[in-house]
């Protein structure tokens, strides 16, 4: 069996992926090393990383650059150096490939200084799009915008030629969307190497957690999962979600992430957890309020859903996918400042009209029917057979 090197950064939505694409490595038989910053150290070991046959390495030049608390100008701004287009990824990289240990390479499909290094080498590589990729890096668009810049000043001082596009950098190599090209607002205009494997959702332990409704209690379940990642604050939202299901007429279940709940008022039908599995409740949910992230609205299994989210920070694939759901007809999309009014008028359209669930339940079945981590590692075990540096990059 092959020894991998899976390339990850300590963002919010893009490590659920990985982790699911070294479990289903693991239990594949691959030697698994994941490389990545020091704060993603504990997650991966709490993921049962620590086991044999995996290994966590840190980027220790990148790491160096990573801030200790968000700078002045928040975390957004900083991820740009210190991890998207990171120059010292280039040293780490080769460094981690100089002893030869690794058949074969995933890295992250933001990680554009790792994927001018490994451009550059040998070792087959792909990438790991962590959403619909017409939602994260529309070409021409504000990310684009933002990042060229940098990533051809990195890719010049790895040799490498400059892009018209952000997406040019995935194209060397075959790139796993892991997504499916309904969610995609540009499916029908990628790259014939951008192949479309579906969600990847890692597994979890039973949380163990247990809501404190009775088991007779027909009312419908509202639940709102906003991000994950420390990129902007999410109690006010939490806040006036609340507020809007403050009616005796819905259970609330909020899982607050990172963001800080102190002194939140959480009305007797609301229940408030840092986090549980996506699997434990999307299922039982009659409508989800979310900040429409790709790993939330892939999971949605409820059949009808809310996206709350049209934030305005260049580089999310929120807004994309929150309008990419409504027009899909499975969600309503709000801007992220909507009020509890406009909050619980859109609860309640989903809930009570069924074309809502209808389309949801659609959608759900076309992210049930994707290929999955099984084709995912059968495409990873072709391309480290494959003749010539990097494989086959053609879909598949």
């Amino acid at each position: 069996m092959s020894g991998w090197l899976l390339l990850t950064w300590d963002g919010a939505g893009n490590q659920v992926p990985m982790t699911a694409l070294a479990q289903a490595l693991g239990e594949a038989g691959h030697a698994v090393t994941i490389a990545g910053y020091a704060g993603q150290r504990s997650r991966f070991e709490k993921a049962g990383f620590e086991k044999a046959g995996f290994e966590f390495r840190s980027l220790p030049r990148a790491d160096a650059g990573y801030p200790a608390a968000p700078p002045p100008e928040g975390w957004l701004p900083a991820l740009v150096g210190a991890v998207w287009v990171c120059p010292a990824q280039l040293a780490d990289v080769a460094e981690l490939l100089a002893d030869g240990a690794y058949d074969g390479v995933v890295a992250d499909c933001l990680m554009f200084g790792a994927l001018a290094g490994l451009e550059a080498s040998s070792v087959p590589t792909a990438v790991l799009v962590h959403s619909a990729p017409g939602a994260l890096c529309p070409s021409g668009m504000p990310m684009d915008q933002m990042l060229l810049p940098a990533v051809n000043a990195v890719r010049a001082e790895a040799g490498r030629p400059a892009l018209e596009r952000l997406w040019d950098a995935w194209t060397p190599f075959p790139a796993l969307c892991t997504s499916v090209r309904e969610l995609d607002p540009l499916g029908d205009q990628v790259p014939a190497s951008f192949d479309y494997v579906g969600p990847l959702f890692d597994r979890r332990a039973p949380s163990g957690r247990r809501t404190p409704w009775a088991p007779d209690d027909t009312r419908p379940l509202v639940v709102v999962s906003f991000s994950t990642g420390a990129a902007w604050d999410q109690t006010s939202r939490i806040q006036r979600t609340l507020d809007a299901l403050d009616d005796g007429r819905h259970r609330v279940l909020v899982t607050s992430g990172m963001a800080d709940v102190t002194g939140v008022r959480v009305p007797s039908d609301a229940v408030v957890l840092p986090w549980l599995p996506h699997a434990e409740v999307l299922p039982h949910a009659a409508a989800i309020v979310t900040h429409a992230g790709h790993g939330t609205v892939a999971a949605a299994r409820s059949p009808t859903a809310c996206r709350s989210s049209r934030c305005r920070t260049r580089g999310a694939d929120q807004p994309a996918l929150a309008h990419r759901t409504a027009v899909l007809g499975a969600g309503v999309a709000l801007d992220g400042e909507t009020g509890p009014v406009g909050i619980a008028a859109a609860v309640r359209t989903v809930i009570e009209d069924p074309s809502y669930r209808a389309a949801a339940t659609a959608l759900a079945g076309r992210v049930t029917a994707a290929p999955g981590p099984a084709y995912a590692v059968g495409r990873l075990e072709r391309l480290v057979r494959a003749p010539g540096r990097g494989g086959d990059a053609s879909h598949s």
